[in-house]
């Protein structure tokens, strides 16, 4: 996945076949055609419906959590593309040896450092509270990341995240056409 567009479009996909496996198997399991190719095809006739049920079940009380790690995961690397490609241009014509030594730590922090000293800056020119919400996201991601210890500073929908995450990026990436 390469955008937040096919990031959550994975989450919806999941999300659907999940509820789709509960459904059938909840509600319409005992009326399929087991007589028929259905019944001959070994997974599914050895399939448990509780098992399927339960698996299902699962899958939908986690996937959330998931998302939002997966769409930040995205974003991150988005933003640190976009970033790069603002600030290479500015560091490549820098000619003092110092100023070149400082733009290549400054380039190799936006490329692999802390991504809140990415962020940071943008709080600067206007943005201060998207960034913060973008942080919420981040910190969200973290908790979720690290094993979910302890309880999260704020609960982030992966609705939530991807509309802070798409306005973000809306402020740095320019308009494609569509």
């Amino acid at each position: 996945m390469t955008s937040l567009a096919d990031a959550w479009r994975w989450y919806e996909a999941v999300q659907r076949h999940a509820k789709l496996a509960r459904r059938l198997v909840g509600v319409h399991w005992a009326e399929l055609p087991w007589s028929g190719r259905l019944g001959r095809d070994q997974f599914f006739r050895d399939l448990d419906p509780d098992e399927v049920t339960r698996e299902s079940s699962f899958v939908t009380d986690e996937l959330a959590d998931l998302a939002v790690l997966v769409l930040f995961a995205v974003f991150e690397a988005a933003v640190r593309e976009a970033v790069l490609a603002g600030v290479k241009p500015e560091a490549e014509r820098l000619s003092h040896p110092t100023l070149r030594h400082a733009a290549a730590d400054a380039l190799a922090g936006l490329e692999e450092g802390s991504f809140f000293r990415v962020l940071e800056p943008f709080k600067a020119h206007g943005h201060s509270d998207l960034v913060e919400q973008v942080n919420q996201v981040r910190q969200y991601r973290n908790w979720v990341a690290h094993g979910r210890r302890g309880r999260p500073r704020e609960r982030v929908s992966p609705e939530m995240a991807r509309d802070r995450l798409d306005r973000f990026l809306s402020l740095i990436q320019p308009a494609t056409p569509p």
